[in-house]
């Protein structure tokens, strides 16, 4: 079973604490992340679904003026909702019942 918080905390220390939001800095790490993890399905899933709700978090910082976005923004909650909606896809069919509920310890 794979735990949403273990998954979470797993790819946010793959992650710098700040990324500028100016540039296009959070692309280039994902791009970088997405190279060193190859095979592994699930740090896949789980590096693009923490860059969207980055993504989230960096329009909202933006608007509010500011140029850097600390990656502790990111909320577990955000961060499974993205992986729930990528679970979606019909490549993911066979390992979707893996992935477990938040607050669920195994």
């Amino acid at each position: 079973m794979i735990d949403p918080q273990e998954l979470f905390d797993r790819v946010k220390q793959l992650w710098p604490a700040e990324v500028s939001i100016l540039e296009n800095e959070q692309n280039d790490i994902y791009w970088s992340l997405e190279k060193r993890l190859g095979d592994d399905d699930w740090m896949q899933v789980a590096a693009w679904s923490f860059h969207q709700a980055l993504e989230k978090c960096a329009k909202e910082a933006f608007a509010q003026g500011k140029e850097v976005l600390l990656t502790s923004s990111v909320t577990v909650d955000d961060f499974d909702a993205n992986v729930r909606k990528n679970l979606k896809h019909e490549s993911w069919s066979a390992d979707k019942p893996l992935y477990g509920s938040l607050g669920l310890k195994h």
